[in-house]
Parts: structure tokens; sequence; C-alpha cells
């Protein structure tokens, strides 16, 4: 399994919700059986893209275990580890292990990793993890705390990271870890999570992406890696060109929205029956309603290629594109 997940696409999911906030568990594993058709290296849940940041530690374990379930072993199930202190890390670790976790994305625990972080704090934070659950582990950084030069490397040392999310959103770190990862002692998968530049991040070396655009279109960006990995970048743009557009819309500023953009995009699919968030995240904007509306005219998005699995579901769509949520 840690060569799977050092490679490939690992599909970040959202997290459906009831009208009243509450997690909505039947489209849940609808969902997510369509997600695992596609038969990506991984699926992960509660990340950024679930809003994990609103889910509590029960809704956390919960899904988890319900996603496990539905999975039935097409592909393993990561959870992301997003705690704010050492401690909490060690021990919800075990809690995520004990229900059922096949890997662990370990998010940077803020407010402490923000505003300059050390290789100490770094290898330190990833290696009480590391101690604390026998699982494959995918560090994390992002455009927030973006991790110094020798990350990668003193992040090798420990036996069971096996990639790192690249999420800074910037070409020139990506370039950077890219060519730390093929020097370090030991390697480790770089896996672009930069939405916006997806398959160049790929073309520029990057083994994969665990990345939340994958909550959609999964099969087309499998197809779309599969073609990079083996130089068809022809192939490989035939996809993009027609799904890049899209991507950038759903992570432009301010990027907070790309939660609630990407649950429209699901609706406007079949696959949701609405695009609640939990606030204080907010509704979908007008412009961005209209830009994702004309992103899908312009570009054949309504494809059955472009959902999840590749093809339509057998079941009866749950809502029609033109509903309002």
């Amino acid at each position: 399994m840690t060569t799977q997940l050092a490679s490939g696409v690992i599909a970040a999911t959202v997290q459906p919700f009831t009208e009243n906030g509450a997690i909505d568990w039947d489209t849940t594993a609808r969902y997510i059986a369509d997600v695992a058709a596609a038969r990506p290296a991984a699926i992960a849940v509660n990340m950024a893209v679930s809003e994990v940041s609103s889910l509590d530690a029960a809704e956390q374990l919960q899904a988890v275990r319900r996603c496990k379930a539905t999975i039935a072993g097409a592909c393993p199930l990561l959870s992301g580890l997003s705690v704010t202190s050492t401690r909490a890390a060690r021990d919800f670790s075990r809690e995520l292990a004990d229900a059922g976790a096949d890997g662990l994305v370990v998010f940077p625990p803020m407010p402490a990793f923000m505003g300059g972080v050390s290789l100490a704090m770094i290898e330190d934070y990833h290696g009480i993890v590391a101690s604390s659950v026998d699982l494959p582990l995918l560090a994390f950084q992002n455009n927030v705390a973006q991790y110094p030069r020798g990350a990668i490397a003193a992040l090798s040392k420990i036996e069971r990271m096996v990639a790192i999310k690249e999420a800074s959103f910037s070409v020139d770190n990506t370039l950077a870890n890219i060519e730390e990862a093929a020097a370090a002692p030991r390697r480790i998968g770089v896996l672009t999570g930069s939405d916006t530049f997806i398959l160049e991040a790929m073309l520029m070396g990057c083994d994969g992406a665990l990345i939340g655009f994958a909550a959609t279109a999964t099969t087309a960006l499998i197809a779309m890696q599969q073609h990079a990995a083996a130089g068809r970048a022809t192939e490989a743009y035939a996809l993009w060109n027609q799904l890049g557009p899209l991507a950038r819309i759903c992570w432009r500023a301010p990027l907070r929205d790309y939660r609630v953009r990407m649950k429209y995009v699901l609706m406007k699919q079949g696959m949701l029956p609405n695009m609640h968030v939990r606030a204080p995240f907010p509704a979908l904007a007008p412009e961005d309603r209209r830009d994702i509306d004309l992103a899908f005219e312009r570009h054949g998005l309504a494809d059955p290629r472009f959902l999840p699995s590749g093809a339509a579901p057998s079941r009866a769509k749950a809502v029609h594109a033109d509903v309002v949520a």
C-alpha cells in the first residue's frame, strides 16, 4: 500500500450536509461509492475540502467507519489528521487508526506552524505521529504553513512517511520540492495539492496528486495523470483543457469558497442534492454560479465521463442542475 500512496491520484472528497447542517450519510455513501468506482490510488476524507474544521471528533471517526464500509476494499481510505497540538495528534491518530483509516494525511498543526516553522518542529511532530500508529503517513504542506527547504529530507528519515502533499500553489516551491525529494536520503512521493495547475505540476515531476478537485472527474483525472506519467502530454492536455478552467474557477480568490463551489459542481452533476456548507462558510456567490455554469457549457462538462466514476450512475439523479439549494 505504501507504494500505491506515493503516486497516482488520491481523491479528497467533499462532505455532504442536510439543510439543518447534519451530515447526510445516505448521500455520502452514494457519492463515496461513485468516487471509489474510479479506483483512485486512495480516497481521503476529513480533509480541507471535506470541511474538516467544521467536523467534531465523533463525526470524523464516523466518516472513517462509514466510508471504509462503503468502499469495501476498492481502494485505501485515508483520513486527514487536523489537530492543534502534538498531544492531540498522538491521541487522535490512534482513534482514527482504530476506526479503520488505512493511512493519515498529517495537517500542519495551527497556529504553531504559522509564521516560520523549523525543521526540528516538522520532524518532531511527524515523528510523534509515526510512533503512535502503524500506518503510512502523508505530510501536508499548504499555502498557509509552507515548509522550509530541507523539510522533505527530514521527513524522509521517518520510516512511515510515504509522500508529501505539496499544496503551496507556487510553481517555484513545487519545483524545489520535486528536486529535494529526488535527492532525499529515502525517496518519498510528491503529490501536488495545487488545484489550479494540477497537470503542469505532474509534468514538472510530481508523482501524482492528493487533490480536492478529484472530488469530481476522478476517472478523468486518473487518466490524465497516467498520460502525464507516460509522457503523453497531448493526451493529458486534451483532458486538462476541459477541466482546468473549472478548477481555476473553483480555487480562485477567495480561496475559502472552493468548498461550496465544488459542492455546486457536484450538485450540477446530480451527485449531491444540495450545496450546503456549514456556517460560517458562506453560500455560493452569484458570480461563482454564473462562471461555473459557463464553464460547463463551454467545455462540455455535463458529459458523464466527467462524473467521479466516469459514467452515469444507474440510479436516478438526486437533483436537476437548475434546482437552487
